[in-house]
């Protein structure tokens, strides 16, 4: 009976899956690639080479030597599927395109499936997963943007199911393998291993504690070496793609996306703009504090997680709208509990938005606006998941 359910919940979410996947296809091909937006027939727009990084990993040719990019390998590797695709109709429009929203969109899916076995109450997990589907950012980032933010939340996922089902060398390997998607994969390892830690006054032993495994520190770094190494050895320093003297590389210290620092230097002239030293600055003191206060009270892993993702996503110089993603999937779990429906819809409209907003349509100062407003949604819902869940009933 319990499989029959569950299976009833799998085809669910499966047709409003397709059924969102249709629709959100349906805006960008009657709307958006009819203003552009996504180059035109013949000359597909990406914002990311993808298909030149693919190609030169299908021509034999070594990645970071050959090609530049500041992504880290596995997601180049990942992403071939989408590349052989579009070459098949000559990487042409809508093909092209195309190819690439659907692939996102499966990380979409992949994800809402983990989050339907993540709880024990399948209930629950059916709700977490539905309303991750359908909030506006889900299928806004991946078909509207065309973005692959999907891949790395899909990843983050992964390592919370296994870790919430205590399968700890299943958890320290996708760790280590998500730190090869995207670094952001680094914030799922801080929080297990803050999870781990041991202060005087735990009643709970180092050896009892159910959560504490050494997998789980050192595991995630070997993987991502071992992925790594063979291009650090053949392409040297072109392959630190954590290069802090780089830009538009992996690391946070640089102004990019709608966070609310670049919104506000894109339609200011000095000495008005907000110098990089300070926002940096205030982007360690914050996430520092932020640790130091999970690691204080240790709400639990989902919650820990959410809160520390929320924090970086309101302190970073270097916010692309999809990185909210990864505060949208675990949130999911949090919704119900918590009462968070419209703040964690509102959320996602407001930052999609603001993302178009800061291009094509090139309005800086109603993209700040928006994400001045996506900003203290996001602190709202913080600070409801740091409350007892009595209070929110």
């Amino acid at each position: 009976m319990l499989n029959s359910f569950s299976k009833r919940y799998e085809i669910r979410i499966i047709a409003i899956f397709l059924a969102s996947l249709i629709v959100y296809l349906a805006i960008a091909w009657f709307y958006h690639a009819e203003q552009g937006y996504y180059g035109t027939m013949e000359v597909p727009r990406f914002a990311d080479p993808w298909i030149a990084r693919g190609e030169t990993i299908l021509s034999g040719k070594l990645l970071y030597r050959d090609i530049f990019t500041t992504t880290p390998p596995l997601t180049n590797y990942l992403f071939l599927l989408p590349v052989i695709i579009s070459g098949w109709f000559s990487n042409v429009n809508p093909w092209a395109t195309m190819a690439f929203m659907v692939y996102f969109s499966l990380f979409n899916l992949l994800s809402a499936l983990l989050l339907l076995h993540i709880p024990d109450n399948r209930r629950d997990g059916f709700y977490a997963a539905i309303i991750f589907l359908l909030n506006p950012l889900t299928f806004g980032n991946a078909v509207l943007r065309r973005q692959d933010e999907s891949v790395i939340v899909f990843f983050i996922a992964l390592s919370l199911f296994f870790y919430l089902k205590k399968r700890h060398w299943r958890t320290a390997v996708s760790i280590g393998m998500s730190l090869m998607v995207k670094l952001t994969g680094a914030i799922m390892w801080l929080v297990v291993m803050i999870e781990s830690v041991k202060f005087p006054d735990d009643k709970i032993s180092w050896r009892k504690r159910p959560s504490i495994t050494w997998q789980n520190f050192i595991i995630p770094p070997i993987v991502s070496f071992i992925i790594i190494a063979p291009f650090l050895v053949k392409a040297g320093r072109a392959a630190m793609f954590w290069d802090l003297n780089t830009g538009e590389s992996e690391h946070p210290f640089q102004y990019e996306g709608v966070s609310l620092a670049s919104l506000w230097n894109r339609f200011h002239e000095l000495p008005q703009q907000v110098p990089l030293e300070y926002a940096s600055a205030l982007f360690i003191v914050g996430v520092g504090l932020t640790v130091l206060f999970i690691m204080w009270k240790r709400y639990g892993i989902v919650r820990d997680f959410a809160i520390l993702m929320g924090m970086i996503l309101i302190f970073t110089p270097k916010l692309h709208t999809g990185y909210i993603s990864l505060f949208i999937m675990p949130l999911a779990l949090l919704v119900k509990p918590y009462k968070l429906l419209p703040l964690y819809m509102l959320m996602g409209i407001t930052a999609i938005v603001a993302d178009f907003y800061k291009w094509p349509i090139e309005d800086p100062a109603v993209a700040l606006g928006l994400m001045v407003v996506t900003m203290v949604l996001m602190i709202i819902i913080v600070v409801r998941i740091t409350m007892p869940k009595s209070n929110n009933e």
